[in-house]
């Protein structure tokens, strides 16, 4: 590859999203400068919004930690819930796409717990398991649970006619048919959707905080204290460590989709 081409190829790459990062840091400092009462008339301290500069100003030491528990809680959090989403959204799944009576018994009742905002059912949840971390658990698996459902019965469907033909040729049987054809032709899928659930467990483990106060606070916990606190800076730390544990396991299933579903496959994402 000459020059030329490594410099195109580095500015197609790059070029794009340092602009618009460049474009959100401006549209940050504007904001925070132009929006009223947003520092205090006596200390300066940023009340909302803190400045880009200052976002780091408050992180001392016992702030420093609480945001590191905190982080370690919902991604102990999150990964509980995904773990269980995951065997039961696999197992749902492939029944679903073995028996269509199944399919059409348990459909209906899948997309109403995906679609039902989680604050209807929090009275419910809160007589079944209580307010502490069994139900930040299940606000995670009841949101990350329908992706990995959807997308395995959608991949283990979708596998080619030709190759069922092929295995009825030599007459495999059920299991064999499944494990030789169906799942590894649904690889794809199922990881996509895994890596929306990782993503969605994230989320759940947030939202959970947020309703479900007792035990040791997670992040979703502790943006609440801090912005009651009126600690911007701290607030703005806290949300951008949840968004950190969320891009994390994104990638780190993303990588997993590279490494199990391999190259071979034109829709795998490898960047």
């Amino acid at each position: 590859m000459t020059f030329k081409a490594r410099l195109q190829k580095i500015v197609t790459r790059y070029f794009g999203p340092t602009v618009v990062f460049a474009l959100f840091i401006f549209a940050w400092y504007a904001l925070a400068y132009g929006l009223e009462n947003n520092f205090s008339p006596a200390s300066n301290t940023p009340m909302i919004i803190p400045p880009p500069h200052r976002l780091f100003e408050d992180f001392h030491g016992i702030v420093r930690t609480k945001i590191v528990v905190a982080f370690w809680i919902s991604l102990k959090t999150s990964l509980v819930g995904l773990t269980i989403s995951i065997v039961f959204g696999l197992t749902l799944g492939v029944l679903m796409a073995q028996a269509k009576w199944l399919e059409r018994s348990l459909w209906p009742y899948l997309i109403a717990l995906q679609v039902t905002p989680i604050i209807a059912i929090v009275p419910l949840m809160i007589k079944l398991v209580g307010s502490n971390f069994a139900a930040r658990v299940l606000v995670t698996v009841i949101i990350s649970l329908f992706p990995i459902v959807s997308n395995t019965l959608f991949g283990v469907q979708s596998t080619p006619k030709n190759m069922h033909d092929l295995f009825t040729l030599h007459k495999a049987s059920r299991a064999t048919r499944l494990l030789k054809l169906q799942l590894p032709a649904a690889s794809p899928a199922i990881f996509s959707g895994l890596r929306i659930s990782a993503g969605l467990a994230v989320i759940g483990a947030i939202v959970g905080d947020f309703f479900f106060a007792k035990g040791d606070p997670g992040l979703g916990k502790l943006i609440t204290q801090f912005f009651l606190n009126s600690q911007a800076g701290p607030m703005f730390v806290t949300a951008l460590a949840a968004t950190l544990l969320g891009l994390m396991l994104f990638i780190a299933f993303g990588r997993l989709n590279t490494l199990v579903v391999g190259i071979w496959y034109e829709g795998s994402i490898s960047q």
